[in-house]
């Protein structure tokens, strides 16, 4: 816990245990006085830089952040994301398509596996 910033482990204090009380992305900013932007960006550096479980929810009036406590929280976590990030690989790999054919140069911007 040292090596968290000020604003890292006041947003850490406040994400719940458990996906049944994840907080939302608002609630969070309005209790830090970040933006939810900024709430976000710390949530991504809790969990990839500091390897903290924190998962979030996409579901419908539940959604929000939360500390991964279970086998059913991390379903929960993770069940989202590679949806949302083969959408974002299909959107990269159609602007390379659009830049080939607008300025006749090839622009990588997926990573191959």
């Amino acid at each position: 816990m040292e090596q968290l910033t000020r604003k890292e482990r006041l947003v850490l204090g406040l994400i719940p245990a458990g996906c049944k009380q994840a907080v939302h992305k608002r609630r969070l900013a309005e209790l830090t006085g970040l933006s939810e932007r900024e709430a976000r960006e710390i949530i991504y550096h809790l969990v990839v830089e500091h390897g903290l479980p924190i998962g979030s929810s996409t579901e419908p009036g539940t959604g929000g952040y939360f500390i991964i406590t279970s086998a059913e929280d991390m379903e929960i976590a993770t069940r989202h994301l590679r949806p949302r990030a083969v959408k974002i690989f299909k959107r990269a790999r159609a602007l390379e398509r659009i830049a080939q054919t607008m300025f006749d140069k090839h622009f990588k911007l997926v990573l191959d596996k």
